[in-house]
């Protein structure tokens, strides 16, 4: 289990490709990283834990599992309007994280055989998500003062991004068991 939770934090983001677009906005200007980062963990493993119950007690025996994103998405938005209000109340400032902490949700749920791994695989999903953000925001500061062509201005932070994936596919050992072959 610890193996696939150090791959949901090395690789979510980069072979799922969950919120990479998102990343690559968000590094222009990472501010309120922390607080942004706070209110999608406790979203997400809030409602993993309860979807992931209602699932499995009351959509698996009834055969509607095919039905577990709506589900998903119900809960989900009950615990994020919940969590906002909480911080506009408290901290009064806006947060807003739809598609990254959802696409996180729907992966740990149909990866994991327990709830326990549930948990954990939507906590590094996130938590590898808002890794990457800083990454990107140094890359972008050390593109934008290596001078480049105008040509290649906007588009060096994604040549370093796909190298980056590059480099991750490459400890990706899977070719190397014999598979079928053997």
């Amino acid at each position: 289990m610890i193996i696939e939770c150090l791959f949901f934090v090395l690789c979510s983001v980069f072979l799922y490709g969950i919120g990479l677009n998102r990343a690559v906005i968000i590094s222009s200007s990472p501010k309120g990283l922390a607080l942004s980062y706070t209110k999608s963990l406790f979203a997400s493993v809030s409602t993993v834990a309860l979807s992931y119950l209602v699932i499995h007690n009351l959509l698996v025996p009834l055969s509607l599992h095919e039905l577990y994103p709506f589900v998903c998405i119900l809960i989900f938005l009950l615990v994020s309007v919940f969590i906002e209000v909480l911080i506009r109340l408290t901290v009064n400032s806006i947060v807003t994280e739809f598609s990254v902490s959802f696409l996180c949700i729907l992966l740990a749920i149909n990866e994991s055989l327990s709830l326990l791994e549930a948990v954990l695989f939507a906590l590094c999903c996130i938590t590898s998500f808002y890794i990457l953000i800083p990454v990107l925001a140094a890359l972008r500061r050390r593109n934008e003062h290596a001078s480049p062509l105008p040509v290649f201005k906007n588009s060096l932070i994604l040549f370093s991004l796909a190298i980056l994936i590059l480099f991750v596919l490459v400890f990706d050992a899977s070719w190397l068991n014999g598979g079928i072959g053997r």
